[in-house]
């Protein structure tokens, strides 16, 4: 009857979808769900390279410290992006947290990315890790992690679809995997083909391209205007406002 038509329809038409989804690549959504230290364990067994982008990762990096630590020890390598320090976007992006109470204010994101910056400093100058840092428009945070398992290598990506105010903690994670043998010379598939997976590498080696190498020092310039004790200074520090 009518019913079983609606149904049968509505059950086809889910699997169009679900399988026109996986044919771009992704495997599943999460949501409001972050990685455990022990999940990020599993994740970096036998991982070639962890590709990140983030604002800043403080608590990614804070969190899972020994564990990403052990992992470039043994042969890991994390190419990081994130925002550059002091910013008018992180400065808007600060005040929309307070606003939600998302964040304590006197608080901000640019310590944060200073502070990884300075622990993972050993690991930067041993060329086992990279940060770069990006000024453009805001960016959904995300993960691509490289594995190597016997005949095959695995990518798979993690996009968090994180709204501001709403932070890292309230998301939607969208969630792929790609296969690739091993006799192919890396993980990319076929540079034609247009899917998920291949977008996000895209995006990020774009990004990486143009991103700064180092903290700007211009940055911590505004750090310090308004705070000048010597009186000609800060006449100096009111103009530049």
């Amino acid at each position: 009857g009518g019913f079983g038509y609606l149904v049968t329809k509505k059950i086809t038409r889910d699997f169009r979808i679900a399988k026109e989804m996986k044919s771009y690549g992704f495997k599943g959504v999460v949501a409001k769900k972050k990685h455990s230290t022990r999940e990020i364990k599993k994740l970096c067994k036998n991982t070639k390279r962890l590709d990140l982008l983030f604002i800043s990762g403080i608590d990614f990096f804070s969190e899972n410290r020994t564990v990403l630590e052990n992992a470039m020890n043994n042969g890991m390598k994390i190419r990081f992006l994130c925002s550059q320090v002091y910013t008018p976007f992180l400065s808007d992006l600060e005040k929309l947290e307070i606003k939600k109470k998302l964040r304590k204010p006197g608080t901000n994101i640019s310590s944060g990315i200073e502070d990884i910056t300075k622990r993972y400093s050993k690991y930067i100058k041993e060329g086992k890790m990279e940060i770069r840092y990006y000024s453009t428009e805001y960016r959904l945070p995300f993960m691509l992690v490289y594995k190597d398992e016997k005949n095959v290598k695995i990518t798979k990506a993690f996009l968090r679809v994180t709204l501001p105010p709403y932070n890292w903690k309230t998301n939607f994670a969208l969630i792929g995997e790609r296969e690739t043998l091993k006799k192919l010379e890396d993980f990319k598939t076929n540079k034609n083909e247009v899917d998920f997976i291949s977008m996000m590498e895209d995006h990020f080696d774009c990004i990486w391209e143009v991103a700064d190498k180092k903290i700007r020092k211009n940055s911590k310039i505004k750090k310090s205007i308004g705070i000048c004790k010597n009186p000609i200074l800060r006449t100096l520090c009111k103009k530049m406002k």
